[in-house]
């Protein structure tokens, strides 16, 4: 008896099956980035290795001087997590793929530290723009050694060094992987709650000099873990920024009490703000409130739409309810903020509305910024030399007894220290980050209100001082911009697809 022939498969049903086995691979695949299963998912070294960085950067990490004694500390600490990460490789080899921009362009600004303090010949760095001082003091010993393109070689060498501060970052984060982008967010957290509990007991002690932790910082006033007041409260600014995020996850299970903890850590934060008299940290603040405020009222679950003509009194409380949150936080914060200057104890605005002559010194020295960058064009000073070649170029009206370290405008001194290289570099950072934006947009509104107030804060605060120069926040900058590339590959959007994301 003949066999009954099996039935032929067509070739669009097998593709048709490829397609669908494909996409419940991808579905499998798809990582849950809450708090229990991203720790429970990440090796135990990386674990350590994160605690380690995270430790060091909280304690010896504050101060953006070159000369402190936490230098010798935190740097080898860095490179040894770095070099550790590197070599565990494993769980974060897709992350490398995801992240390997930020990392192509952090070991390219290593690149051209490297190359600034490369010994040059006599003939050729004599011949580099701005080295004419030199030149003639060289001339005038009868010295003809060969020099670096760098006019300070010794602090490009440490800036050269403290490179691996943010390479220990990303690399750790890397490995990590999407599980870390959470991690890393509650990680800023913790250190600004840290921040704002030590100035706070700093205020309590009446600012005892046992209370910080740089021999250079300004005292009586709540620094926190901080050297400088203006870094303390942009970095408290970020963190209040990454809670309201955190908290208005829609897919989410949240510990009991979670939502209280960490809105009682937003509002001390907050209130340090107000007493450390940072006019930029409060100026950064005011986006902290308004994209927390938004944030809230995005992260609310929409009301059902109803029919033209039958909207019920419960939709208007519904209506209501979603928006009154934001209400709340903005309705505190200036109540507070009113609070404080009829206490007249908002020093912040006291400096906005009082003449400071060091302060506006900054602005001051704007048109010698911009005449400095356009003598050193195309090469730059060399990373970390402002300082030194700053007083060459120092007017007498502008000496005194105390001086400029930085140029208290990252984006100028940027431009000037790393010259044409370090401005392609910058650009290219810079569509990397807005190409990141983008992405963040098609996972919904609550995203892109992250990653905009965020950079805003980092970049505004960069305008008016150097918070990025402090080795913690290096740290946390490298997180959190990291954290927005992996956010906004992750698939799908939170609204309907993401996995929950648990809030500790």
């Amino acid at each position: 008896m003949p066999g009954v022939a099996a039935p032929r498969t067509s070739s669009k049903h097998v593709t048709f099956l490829r397609i669908w086995n494909q996409g419940r691979c991808v579905r499998d695949r798809r990582v849950d980035l809450g708090w229990k299963s991203s720790l429970s998912g990440i090796e135990r070294p990386y674990l350590v290795l994160f605690a380690t960085l995270l430790i060091a950067v909280g304690l010896f990490g504050g101060s953006s001087r070159y000369d402190m004694m936490q230098n010798a500390l935190i740097q080898p600490v860095a490179w040894l997590v770095a070099g550790l990460a590197l070599a565990m490789g494993g769980a974060g080899k897709a992350t490398y793929r995801n992240l390997r921009w930020p990392l192509l362009m952090l070991l390219a600004l290593l690149v051209i530290t490297i190359l600034q303090v490369i010994p040059l010949p006599y003939a050729l760095w004599t011949s580099l723009p701005g080295r004419e001082p030199l030149a003639e003091i060289a001339t005038s010993v009868g010295s003809d050694i060969a020099r670096p393109l760098s006019m300070v070689p010794s602090r490009t060498l440490n800036a050269l060094s403290a490179l691996g501060i943010p390479l220990a970052a990303l690399l750790l984060l890397a490995g990590l992987g999407t599980r870390g982008a959470y991690i890393v967010l509650a990680a800023i957290v913790l250190l600004a709650a840290a921040n704002a509990l030590l100035a706070i007991l700093q205020i309590g002690s009446g600012y005892a000099e046992a209370g910080y932790l740089y021999s250079l910082t300004n005292e009586g006033t709540p620094v926190g873990i901080f050297a400088n007041r203006n870094h303390s409260a942009v970095f408290g600014s970020l963190a209040m920024l990454v809670i309201g995020f955190l908290v208005t996850r829609s897919n989410r299970k949240a510990f009991p009490g979670s939502d209280v903890l960490l809105w009682s850590a937003f509002g001390a934060i907050f209130l340090v703000i107000l007493v450390n008299g940072s006019r930029a940290g409060l100026l950064t603040a005011g986006i902290a409130l308004a994209a927390a405020a938004l944030l809230v009222v995005s992260g609310k679950p929409s009301v059902p739409s109803r029919p033209a003509g039958r909207r019920s009194s419960g939709s208007k409380r519904s209506n209501l309810a979603r928006y009154l949150p934001g209400a709340v936080i903005l309705f505190f914060a200036v109540g507070m903020i009113a609070l404080f200057l009829l206490a007249d104890r908002l020093t912040a605005f006291q400096r906005i509305v009082e003449a400071n002559p060091l302060e506006d010194l900054r602005f001051r020295i704007v048109p010698i910024l911009l005449d400095m960058i356009g003598t050193y064009f195309p090469l730059g000073t060399g990373l970390g030399a402002f300082e030194d070649v700053f007083r060459i170029h120092e007017t007498p009206e502008l000496l005194g007894p105390r001086y400029l370290n930085m140029a208290h405008n990252d984006w100028l001194q940027w431009f000037l220290e790393t010259g044409l290289p370090g401005a392609i570099l910058l650009v290219a950072f810079l569509g990397w980050l807005g190409y990141q934006l983008l992405r963040l947009k098609s996972r919904g509104r609550d995203y892109m209100t992250l990653g905009l107030a965020g950079f805003a804060i980092l970049a505004l605060a960069s305008y008016f001082d150097y918070p990025l120069r402090t080795p913690l926040f290096q740290v946390a900058g490298v997180w959190f911009v990291c954290a927005l590339a992996l956010l906004a590959r992750a698939e799908g959007r939170e609204t309907n697809q993401d996995p929950e994301v648990v809030t500790a």
